[in-house]
């Protein structure tokens, strides 16, 4: 199968939506001095990977990608609203509305396809924000990936993105984070395998600790990242 090299282009973490500005609430935990060494970040990243990006975003991609699948557009636009629903920590929230909005505009003037300009009109007509996860789903749906690929790209470069952030963060040095990527790849194909098995009722499901975390970024005193 050929690698669609599409979907590398608009995850990666250098694509112009402002990733790079957001910390998904372990710079919490760095003032709290909970993550202070390279080890302490992978154990969060990989907590926040399992019980929070598979059961929000990656389940989301899933669903997008069943709807498409029975052209049901009507389906995605329940799938972004009850994922924007699912944003608790205002931080978050505003994040995603803003990352969404860009990636969609962005993703537009890359690819040109009918199906974006409906989910966009559809967005206006509902006042819905586009999530940056159902962006990319649609997208990669467009650009003829598959869903296993797409779910692999979108968890590598989430795990990119967060380290190259905890590089700057932490700090963690680049060799470090590095190793945590290669640490982290080796576990995705376990992953995306666990993520289309999951039931419905495990959407939105999310560590306590990692969102009240994400509640508690926006009143630090001092702040690298928006969120």
């Amino acid at each position: 199968m050929t690698t669609n090299l599409f979907l590398f282009q608009i995850n990666d973490s250098n694509f112009p939506i402002g990733s790079f500005s957001h910390s998904y609430g372990f710079e919490t935990y760095l003032h709290q001095q909970r993550i202070q060494t390279a080890d302490a970040f992978e154990e969060w990243l990989l907590q926040f990977l399992n019980n929070q990006v598979l059961t929000t975003d990656a389940m989301a991609i899933c669903r997008v990608f069943e709807a498409l699948e029975r052209e049901s557009l009507a389906d995605v636009l329940e799938v972004n609203a009850e994922l924007n629903a699912l944003l608790l920590p205002s931080e978050i929230r505003q994040a995603n509305q803003k990352m969404g909005q860009q990636f969609l505009n962005i993703g537009k003037s890359l690819l040109d396809h009918p199906l974006l300009l409906n989910y966009q009109a559809q967005l206006k007509e509902q006042q819905l924000a586009p999530h940056p996860a159902i962006v990319f789903g649609l997208l990669a749906y467009c650009s003829k990936a598959e869903l296993e690929e797409t779910l692999s790209v979108y968890l590598l470069n989430t795990t990119i993105a967060m380290v190259q952030n905890a590089v700057r963060g932490v700090p963690i040095g680049q060799v470090a984070g590095q190793k945590i990527i290669y640490a982290l790849s080796q576990q995705i194909p376990e992953m995306t395998e666990k993520v289309c098995q999951l039931p419905i009722d495990h959407f939105g499901a999310t560590a306590p600790g990692i969102e009240i975390a994400q509640m508690q970024h926006e009143f630090l005193f001092a702040r690298n990242f928006m969120s």
